[in-house]
């Protein structure tokens, strides 16, 4: 056991807590068919290893270069593992502890070796800082659901916002500045087991929403700018399907349906050299918005 993970137990009643709130303010899953059920929960069961596969491939910072970013992953890895073997106790890890676990080893073996007292004071210090930020993050939370008007705020997605976004999203995004070959091995490996789940959501009857779409078209990704949600990604049209679309034409689609409004989620997850069936609608500044019916048709090479 690593001292992060011996300051975590310690912790551990404050950390019950606030995963005990957050299951609470959980969203209904009831009415979804079991391929999308599956989707939802494999999702869920990422969740504790998204944010480090998110930073693991940024490089800025790699395992192994200095002591305090060292002692940063250190927390974040005990504080993940703890939720994996959680969620692996409680029968809710959808068959991916394993392979969680195995990344977080991997990456707890590429953190250096330190001087053994302003380690261990960095690593409990930056534990106690996670867990600090989750507690004020708890607190946010319910003084806007206090301050909101009662809404049915626990409905669950739909298929349709499923297609639109791919449970590996976030894997695929972090995978592309992974250099590690153990680390891209291990994230490969939960990608391979999210896909059977959304290739099955994708052959669902789709009828209704392609025939309510004004336009229809597959596309190919061309270029996403990370962190500017508010511009539209720009796409080649390889299929003209319905609507005023032709092969070869350049588009560009919408993330978000109003770019001025408050953001409160993407309407698709799209990455660069994908192919998708865009079930869509103009709109007056010529982009497309992504609606049910839009589902990913191939990826791009990892």
């Amino acid at each position: 056991m690593t001292v992060a993970d011996e300051h975590v137990a310690q912790l551990g009643a404050v950390l019950d807590q606030l995963d005990a709130e957050k299951a609470i303010s959980g969203i209904d899953e009831s009415g979804l068919p079991g391929c999308a059920h599956d989707a939802l929960s494999l999702f869920t069961a990422l969740q504790p290893v998204i944010a480090i596969v998110i930073k693991l491939g940024r490089g800025q910072a790699p395992p192994g270069a200095d002591a305090n970013e060292d002692a940063s992953w250190a927390a974040d890895v005990a504080l993940a593992r703890r939720k994996v073997l959680a969620q692996q106790a409680e029968g809710t890890d959808s068959g991916l502890a394993a392979d969680s676990l195995r990344l977080l080893d991997r990456i707890d073996a590429l953190i250096g070796s330190w001087p053994a007292d302003s380690w261990n004071d960095a690593v409990r210090a930056r534990v106690q800082e996670h867990v600090e930020a989750r507690q004020r993050g708890a607190l946010r939370g319910r003084e806007l659901r206090a301050s909101r008007p009662e809404t049915d705020s626990n409905a669950g997605p739909t298929v349709g916002w499923l297609l639109r976004k791919p449970d590996d999203y976030w894997l695929r995004q972090g995978l592309h500045g992974v250099s590690d070959p153990d680390c891209r091995a291990l994230i490969e490996g939960l990608i391979a087991k999210l896909r059977p789940s959304y290739d099955e959501m994708c052959g669902l009857d789709l009828t209704a929403e392609e025939a309510a779409a004004e336009v229809i078209c597959e596309l190919r990704i061309v270029d996403v700018s990370r962190g500017r949600w508010k511009e539209p990604v720009s796409a080649v049209v390889t299929a003209a399907i319905k609507g005023n679309t032709a092969p070869d034409q350049e588009v560009a689609v919408r993330l978000v349906e109003d770019p001025d409004a408050q953001f409160n989620g993407t309407l698709v997850s799209l990455l660069a050299d994908e192919r998708w069936r865009i079930c869509a609608s103009w709109l007056t500044d010529g982009t497309l918005l992504p609606r049910d019916g839009t589902r990913r048709c191939a990826v791009a090479n990892l």
